[in-house]
């Protein structure tokens, strides 16, 4: 079928706004999404990872496989849940063909405690992921509930979790798994530790000890995009402009 996230970026020039590039924006959509769970899971995911736990089988999910294996190349075992078990095999079928052992699993609460990472790419409005089901020193990465009104993870999730986010300007107006939380009075905006600036920055040191169990909101934002087409850009002209 056709693509249900069709875009195109186009970039310009800051300083005198000419126009740079145009560019295909579903698949730059996709390696950017990737790509920021990636460096959140570099500080806050535990070095020796072996289990990921990818909950979704949509287009996103084999990019957040190669991410985060990529950041944490301890990785051995992929398991993929999704509410339709076919796509979750396929999808497992894919992966085990590239190397890894991967396999598809039918009963999500079951899988969640051996997971080491836990990476949610779904469209859900109502929470997947269970907070009691967690096991000490996991890392969650949550894709989804980028509006108000999306979630994957309920209120057990945020309350037992450090949690930090890729951009607080705009994770905490706009993505359902800290509005509604938020708004519930289960957690406050000052739980919210830090973000990849700080985190990036030296300013907050991420994981505090191998029981803690981490939090990552990926919620994606125009930095990113901006940030991303300007590499893409750059790398296009042999990083001269």
């Amino acid at each position: 079928g056709r693509d249900t996230n069709a875009t195109v970026y186009a970039l310009f020039d800051g300083c005198d706004g000419r126009p740079l590039a145009v560019i295909e924006g579903s698949q730059f959509t996709l390696r950017k999404t990737a790509a920021d769970s990636a460096l959140g899971a570099t500080f806050l995911a535990r070095p020796e990872v072996q289990t990921l736990l990818v909950v979704g089988a949509g287009a996103q999910a084999p990019w957040q496989i190669r991410a985060l294996t990529s950041a944490r190349p301890s990785i051995r075992r992929v398991l993929i849940w999704n509410r339709t078990s076919e796509k979750a095999a396929r999808l497992a079928a894919e992966i085990a063909a590239s190397g890894l052992d991967a396999a598809a699993v039918d009963d999500l609460d079951a899988t969640v405690p051996q997971a080491d990472i836990i990476s949610t790419a779904t469209a859900a409005t109502a929470p997947l992921l269970k907070g009691a089901l967690l096991s000490a020193g996991v890392h969650v990465d949550l894709i989804g509930g980028f509006t108000p009104r999306m979630r994957e993870a309920d209120d057990e999730v945020m309350r037992r979790a450090a949690i930090f986010v890729d951009s607080r300007r705009f994770t905490l107006g706009v993505c359902g798994d800290l509005t509604q939380p938020i708004a519930a009075g289960v957690i406050a905006e000052t739980d919210v530790r830090a973000d990849l600036f700080d985190l990036s920055g030296g300013t907050h040191p991420g994981r505090n000890s191998a029981d803690e169990i981490t939090l990552f909101k990926n919620g994606g934002g125009g930095h990113l995009d901006l940030m991303t087409a300007i590499a893409a850009y750059e790398r296009s002209i042999g990083g001269a402009r």
